[in-house]
């Protein structure tokens, strides 16, 4: 039985508005229900359309696509559920699959999500989590005493048709049916009737005033760093675009504060105390860094409403203090629909919002049909039992496998296609996205049966769904029966030594084949023996050379070796080898095939106890490649000296375009926290052993090309376990590095190449960075926190030290700086999301600030 260790986290359910941008009815409508719905504050609106609305259109001059803006929203938000404006909109997009692959009643209709039941005079939620759970709760634990310090809490009376009274406040349905949520709310705080102004606004945001839309996010604590400042919105509540972009800023992590553009005379005072309170030292920081707020104008403000923004704001702000303004003004809106990968700029964040978590240790069970596990789900303390919603709330899980079980905890992200991998028991989808395994759940206190897949066989279903057809071949089952005789990656440390790797292979049986002037013969060599001694100098040798607990007896319950015993024959003199549970009284001679006596009394020089390699460590040719795999895996799992989750399959034989080509691993790896790429990344490796000469040929280079054209964004590992790379195996990396160059839609390489040489296959545990500190020279160059902190990083840095190239970082950037360009003040044409940002500002170009103490973000 396997054990996996998981994080298990509960959310609020995330439920995405499908609408056209100019439809006001429905996103009025949509906020509304939204104020009736747990997390409901955090609900994305994705606009839907083929030419952009007018506001937006300086955002897309051309270079993305209705549908590609589309899938991006919902690429960056991860809805659990889709909820349509007008019925068909997945299909006007370009999602209509979509709908075939997600559970029954996880896309809805706008009119079906608040619809009365037959029969009843109320109407259910069908989506998420009623909020009258959570006001009956407020009420439960905190309403029904009496306080010192009430809580005070306001509704919005006859709020304006523009939808910026939801947008801010919150306000419940007056649809039939719905009553009930504003009678609730009533009935828990008692709130005070107050219109849609800036002094109702003053109150809610300095005294903590309770609203309808604050109410939604109980017991929800959203995560932020000390990075997230303060962020003030400026906005035009005229124009819907700007409430669409003012409703989907609350799911990034800055801490937001709307601020419509009319209301600001009357909010100046409260706006300079935002800033100046913002305005503060970071802790802890010796140079003196400072948290500064962020003005932010939205798409519909215009040039000159700007400029008579910041000409209000500009007598009242704090001095700066030898360093960057008290205030930073940023003129476009974050493309949160661009996809997240290998640009020049990091990608913008979805919030996460905390509400409970637990570790678990999974117990893995073997069936006859597949591998399964059961947890017990976490739920909101204040949920009822049962409710009409297919989806109440989710439970998103982190599965860690650190190379010990053959279990696959690593996919890609199947935010499009929902029907693969089947997680989850039944018909229920699971999503795979940034959060983990994102489980729905509708009742309390029912287990959740987790059904696994082998990586061989989830890596293997990936390949047949990108249209190859794939099989392990001979080595890549001699590298699986490694991994699993040492136990997993983990154990491949045992073998992680030149010295005994080449014993290894010394001692391993072998194919000779010659001519004899007729035809070809083939002699099969057995596995060769050798004396305790030598195994055990090795053994103490190691142990000198590093911290490592090792002993012989670490090689023998590994079954890499086994003790045998040297007699000669007394009939032929032959030499034969028999291992300990074979012993007897009377031996088998191995030639000559007659019975001799045991030599009991014969001397050292008769009898020798020896050593043999065993199972696919006695295959010749360092097991046919199976170490420089196995090794490369393992150390590629810890480059950042943490051993991530990685899921992989050795030497597997693809069909491609009615050709057969050969990856020596391919391998899925869990992307690293300071990484800019979010889905797990796609390793495709060529490994090499020791050897002489040229290691690497034309043939392996063009088998990587083929690979990666099929799987663009994928990693190109290329390996050897001698120390360095040859001259003309330099010469054929150095192109490949070049070929992968090629600008892909986002800015970024097409492929990225990363080289390991047995400095970095054969250490023991240590981090690179203090391996390559230690090589000293050009790899030391390389060792510090910022070539070593993520896969990206080292893969660069690695083909700067082995090829002596700069970072494709490095070139773009030098291509830019020598691209002619009229204006040479002006920012040279960038290509890639970083570009489109600078030259795709929303409204007008930035104004500048009349005094230092605004700067531009």
């Amino acid at each position: 039985m396997a054990e996996l260790s998981a994080v298990v986290r509960l959310r609020p359910a995330r439920i995405a508005l499908l609408v056209t941008p100019g439809d006001k009815a429905a996103v009025v409508k949509f906020m509304r229900i939204c104020t009736c719905m747990w997390g409901g504050r955090y609900n994305p609106i994705i606009p839907v359309f083929r030419k952009p609305p007018k506001d937006w259109a300086a955002e897309f001059p051309g270079d993305v696509t209705g549908l590609e803006i589309a899938r991006g929203y919902i690429q960056f938000f991860e809805p659990d559920a889709f909820v349509e404006a007008q019925p068909g909109l997945l299909e006007k997009v370009g999602l209509g699959s979509l709908r075939e692959y997600i559970s029954r009643g996880r896309v809805l209709t706008l009119d079906e999500v608040l619809e009365p039941e037959p029969h009843k005079d109320w109407a259910e939620l069908h989506l998420g989590l009623p909020v009258t759970d959570c006001l009956e709760d407020v009420y439960r634990t905190e309403q029904r005493f009496h306080q010192r310090d009430p809580s005070a809490a306001v509704t919005i009376a006859n709020p304006p048709t523009s939808g910026l009274a939801e947008a801010i406040f919150g306000v419940y349905p007056d649809t039939d049916g719905s009553e009930y949520f504003s009678r609730t709310f009533d009935n828990v705080y008692r709130p005070e009737a107050v219109p849609c102004s800036p002094a109702s606004w003053k109150r809610v945001l300095f005294e903590g005033v309770t609203t309808p839309l604050s109410a939604t996010s109980h017991d929800i604590r959203p995560q932020r760093l000390w990075t997230n400042d303060a962020k003030i919105f400026v906005f035009d509540p005229t124009h819907l675009t700007d409430l669409i972009d003012l409703w989907n800023l609350r799911s990034e992590p800055n801490p937001l504060i709307p601020v419509p553009v009319g209301w600001l005379p009357d909010l100046l005072p409260e706006i300079h105390r935002i800033i100046a309170d913002e305005y503060r030292p970071l802790q802890g920081n010796p140079n003196g860094i400072m948290h500064s707020a962020i003005l932010e104008f939205s798409r519909g403000v215009g040039e000159e409403a700007r400029r008579k923004v910041l000409d209000l704001l500009q007598p009242g702000l704090p001095q700066s203090k030898d360093g960057p303004g008290s205030l930073s003004v940023k003129q476009w809106r974050d493309r949160i629909w661009d996809k997240p990968g290998r640009g020049m700029m990091n990608p913008p964040k979805r919030i996460v919002l905390d509400v409970e978590e637990k570790r678990v240790t999974l117990e893995v069970k073997e069936t006859d049909s597949q591998p399964s596990a059961r947890y017990e789900p976490l739920r909101p303390s204040f949920a009822s039992r049962y409710g009409a919603s297919q989806i109440r709330w989710v439970n998103s899980l982190r599965v860690a496998n650190y190379g010990r079980a053959d279990i696959a905890t690593i996919y890609p992200y199947n935010t499009f296609d929902r029907s693969r991998p089947r997680l989850g028991f039944g018909a229920m989808d699971v999503m795979i996205g940034t959060e983990g395994w994102s489980f729905g759940q509708r009742y309390d206190g029912i287990g959740e049966l987790l059904q696994f897949e082998t990586q061989e066989t989830a890596i293997l279903g990936f390949l047949k769904r990108s249209g190859m057809e794939a099989r392990l071949s001979e080595p890549g089952h001699i590298a699986k029966q490694i991994i699993d005789q040492l136990g997993g990656l983990w154990g491949t440390r045992l073998i992680a030594d030149g010295e005994t790797l080449k014993l290894m292979n010394d001692m391993a049986g072998g194919v000779r084949r010659r001519q004899n002037g007729v035809e070809e013969v083939q002699e099969q060599f057995d596995p060769r023996s050798r004396p305790i001694k030598d195994w055990a100098g090795l053994v103490k040798r190691r142990k000198a050379l590093s911290y490592q607990v090792l002993e012989l007896d670490h090689f023998t319950k590994a079954s890499i070796l086994v003790l045998e015993l040297e007699t000669q024959c007394t009939n032929c003199l032959n030499r034969n080898w028999d291992a300990v549970d074979r012993l007897g009284y009377s031996l088998t001679c191995k030639r000559c095939l007659k019975p001799y006596p045991f030599p009991q009394g014969a001397t050292t020089t008769e009898r020798l106890w020896t050593y043999r390699v065993a199972g696919p460590f006695s295959v010749q040719d360092y097991a046919k490649g199976a170490y420089g795999a196995v090794l490369a895996l393992q150390t590629i799992g810890e480059l950042d000296s943490h051993f991530r989750s990685i899921n992989f399959i050795t030497a597997v034989e693809l069909g491609l375009e009615g050709r057969r080509i050969e990856a020596d691993y391919i391998a899925f790896h869990q992307a690293e926290a300071f990484d800019s790429q979010y889905n797990p990344n796609l390793i495709l490796g060529e490994a090499k052993s020791f050897g002489q000469g040229d290691l690497i040929k034309p043939k392996d280079i063009a088998r990587l090309k083929d690979l990666a054209l099929r799987f663009p964004g994928s990693y190109l590992a290329v390996s050897v376990l001698r120390n360095e790379f040859t001259d003309t195996e330099k010469a054929l990396l150095r192109k490949l590095v070049r070929w992968t160059r090629k600008l892909a839609v986002d800015g970024g390489p097409r492929n990225r190449v990363l080289l390991l040489t047995g400095y970095e296959l054969l250490r023991q545990s240590e981090p690179i960075g203090h391996t390559w500190k230690e090589i000293g020279g050009r790899h030391a160059e390389f060792s510090d926190f910022h070539h070593t902190r993520s896969l990206r990083n080292i893969a660069e840095a690695s083909i700067a030290i082995h090829l002596d190239m700069s970072s494709f970082e490095s070139e773009r950037h030098a291509a830019w700086s020598k691209r002619p360009r009229k204006d040479p003040n002006a920012f040279p044409r960038l290509p890639g999301q970083w570009g489109r940002v600078l030259h795709s500002m929303s409204g007008p170009g930035a104004p500048e600030a009349p005094e230092p103490q605004c700067q531009e973000h």
